[in-house]
C-alpha cells in the first residue's frame, strides 16, 4: 500500500472515530414530538412553550390520578450507564411532582427520580423508585430510605445531574460537587432503556436541555 492510500485510510479511520465521539454525548435542546414517545389523550397533554422566560417542553395532566405517572422519551435511545443532565421546573409549586425516568423499557417499566418542591428542605424533597406495574405504586416506596433532603425552588428552574452506573445512582443539584442523593440499590430487573421526562399527579412539569452521555 502506497503512502497516499495509507493517508486516505488513516483519514477515514479518524473521521469514523470523530463521528463516533460526537454521537457519544446526546443533546436534546428541543423536543421534536415526532421523534419522541409522548402520550396525548383526554387526560394528558404536552406543549412547547416558554416557561419563566425560557423555551421548554411541558407535560400536562388534565385530571388528577394518584396512581398515574406520565413519561416522554426519545425513540431509539438505549441507555444503561452514564450521565443524565437537564433543567426542571414545577409550575404546580407545592403540589407538584416532576423529574426524570431512565432505563425506560415502556410506560410500565423504568426507574424514576423525582422532586417535590413542596417538601423543600425536608427529607422528602427527592424520591427514587422503580416502576414495574401498570399503576404508579408510590405507596410501596414511602419509607425515608427511598428519599433524600434537598432545597428546591417552589416553581422556578433547577439543574439536575444524575450519574448512573450499575446499581448505583448519584444525584447533584445546581452544579454542586456534593451529591444530594446516593444509592447503591437500583433495581436489577430494569437494566437498560431510554431516558426522558417524568410527571406525577399534578397539573404540569417543565423540562429543558436534556443531555445524555452513555458510558456503555
Amino acid at each position: 500500500m502506497n503512502n497516499l492510500k495509507k493517508l486516505c485510510l488513516l483519514a477515514l479511520l479518524l473521521q469514523a472515530f470523530a463521528g463516533h465521539a460526537q454521537t457519544k454525548k446526546l443533546d436534546y435542546p428541543v423536543v421534536k414530538p415526532a421523534d419522541w414517545v409522548v402520550l396525548k389523550n383526554d387526560t394528558l397533554d404536552y406543549a412547547l412553550e416558554d416557561y419563566k422566560g425560557r423555551p421548554a417542553f411541558l407535560l400536562k395532566r388534565k385530571l388528577g390520578n394518584f396512581k398515574g405517572a406520565s413519561i416522554a422519551f426519545p425513540k431509539g435511545l438505549v441507555f444503561k450507564d452514564g450521565v443524565i443532565e437537564l433543567d426542571i421546573a414545577v409550575p404546580a409549586g407545592k403540589d407538584g411532582f416532576a423529574g426524570i425516568a431512565f432505563r425506560i423499557r415502556d410506560n410500565a417499566h423504568y426507574e424514576t427520580l423525582y422532586f417535590r418542591p413542596g417538601s423543600s428542605g425536608t427529607g422528602y424533597a427527592i424520591q427514587y423508585m422503580p416502576k414495574k406495574l401498570a399503576d404508579f405504586d408510590w405507596w410501596h416506596y414511602e419509607d425515608l430510605k427511598y428519599q433524600a433532603k434537598a432545597v428546591l425552588p417552589l416553581d422556578d428552574w433547577f439543574h439536575v445531574k444524575a450519574v448512573v452506573k450499575g446499581r448505583t445512582l448519584k444525584v447533584y443539584l445546581n452544579n454542586s460537587t456534593k451529591p444530594v442523593m446516593s444509592r447503591n440499590d437500583l433495581d436489577p430487573e430494569i437494566s437498560t432503556g431510554s431516558v426522558g421526562f417524568w410527571l406525577g399527579n399534578c397539573s404540569a412539569g417543565a423540562y429543558r436541555n436534556l443531555m445524555v452521555e452513555p458510558l456503555n
